[in-house]
């Protein structure tokens, strides 16, 4: 994949949590059952809540990392 910004080619590689991988509108405490947190948007490439692994491209140029949460 390239990178949007310094179009260099992106590492493909893995984010992991051990609780599942969820993003939030607004910065709060981490509990453990993050993905029931109000806004949360479960980013695991296998539609579960549970899977502790998303897809993600990593440019070391500009230290930006990317993550598509479709189905993979």
């Amino acid at each position: 994949m390239e990178c949007p910004y310094c179009k260099q080619e992106m590492e493909r590689g893995y984010i992991q949590c051990r609780d599942g991988i969820t993003w939030t509108p607004k910065k709060q405490p981490v509990k453990a059952l993050s993905f029931l947190a109000k806004g949360a948007v479960s980013l695991c490439n296998d539609g579960t809540t549970s899977s502790s692994t998303v897809i993600a491209y990593h440019c070391k140029n500009c230290k930006l990392v990317l993550i598509s949460y479709q189905d993979a």
